[in-house]
């Protein structure tokens, strides 16, 4: 089975090499600029570099991991030359418009619109993690009318290298996407900006911010390189998105002399996540390990439950209290795996709890 995967930044590098350790039967073919296609086969990344668009015609399935502006023009490259039996999907971050060009230009091939959650601080080939996509919720696209047996072989592919995969149609996910990951970006952005400008030696913002501060604008150094073709490929969806957080925000100004209503609203909407909804998002299982602040807590915890093959398929440092410990949160893929962890972890000495 041939998989192509074009564009060998960080996540189409991190594709091939998670579908490498997972998927060992895997032929993994690859298209990129010459210099980073040949430094992707000398790393073993890749298996082969194709022609492009040609190579393409005898694969069962082609990622297209790079800018949406250039998934499109991808996307007319391979049209004619993919055939029914060829699933096209991708990693961009908007799926309507991609849908509707895979429409107009009558596809060839069966395309179905993919979104993984996850992503780098870094970009490129160098930049490549073979545990990017693990545990991470990967958005595929299909259009209501494209039945399920059309892109099964994605979803396997995926739930191989242990994505969690979640079904929306495309102007859903532009609908959402908004709320949940576009207008994060730009509160992050107005927010740094915001203190940015009062920042002084006489109002010195930025030396006394705190984590929570960096927690929420971590996201403030993305690059607008990045962001501009979300940006025009979503405008309607995010000023729509910023025109409701704008009405929440003067809500929030107006309830400042009692913010109970306010605050006890978001800590009940909160707790809703996250939702299992409609797809096959599965949530994970979650228990509490109490730790005190000693070296190798880490390791000890893993090997335990790594002896036993019990996998953790994500794990959280919740609090730290300086020479005192903390806790970890230790997700599971089903209750009766994480009720097995607490009593190895209860074996050596390690109170742990499941998170209800």
């Amino acid at each position: 089975m041939k998989v192509v995967i074009a564009g060998l930044g960080a996540m189409g590098a991190s594709l091939a090499l998670a579908l490498r350790n997972s998927v060992p039967d895997l032929t993994i073919a690859g298209y990129d600029m010459p210099d980073v296609a040949s430094l992707a086969l000398n790393k073993g990344i890749i298996d082969e570099i194709i022609m492009w668009p040609t190579g393409c015609r005898d694969s069962a399935v082609v990622f297209l991991a790079t800018p949406i502006d250039v998934i499109k023009q991808q996307l007319s490259d391979l049209n004619g030359i993919v055939g029914k039996n060829v699933i096209v999907s991708d990693v961009g971050s908007t799926k309507g418009e991609l849908a509707g060009h895979a429409r107009s230009i009558a596809f060839s091939g069966r395309y179905v619109g993919g979104h993984p959650m996850t992503g780098a601080e870094k970009s490129g080939l160098a930049a490549s993690n073979p545990l990017m996509y693990e545990n991470a919720v990967y958005i595929l696209a299909p259009t209501n009318e494209t039945p399920r047996a059309h892109y099964q072989t994605l979803v396997d592919l995926l739930e191989k290298i242990k994505a969690r995969v979640f079904i929306i149609d495309p102007e859903s996910h532009d609908k959402v996407l908004a709320y949940i990951s576009h207008l994060p970006q730009m509160i992050a952005t107005a927010l740094v900006n915001t203190v940015g400008k009062r920042n002084s030696a006489s109002f010195p913002c930025f030396p006394l911010a705190a984590g929570g501060f960096r927690d929420l604008t971590r996201i403030a150094s993305s690059s607008s390189d990045m962001w501009q073709p979300i940006a025009d490929s979503n405008r309607k969806n995010i000023l729509k998105a910023i025109d409701d957080f704008i009405k929440q925000l003067q809500l929030s100004k107006n309830a400042l002399a009692d913010l109970s209503d306010d605050f006890n609203s978001a800590k009940a909407y909160r707790s809703n996540i996250p939702v299992q909804g409609k797809g096959f998002l599965s949530p994970l299982s979650d228990i509490l390990v109490y730790v005190n602040d000693e070296k190798g807590v880490v390791a000890k915890i893993a090997g335990a439950l790594s002896d036993k093959n019990i996998d953790i398929r994500d794990i959280e440092l919740l609090k730290i209290r300086e020479k005192e410990g903390g806790v970890f949160r230790l997700s599971f893929d089903s209750k009766n795996r994480a009720m097995d962890a607490i009593k190895i972890l209860d074996s050596i000495n390690y109170k742990a709890f499941l998170k209800e």
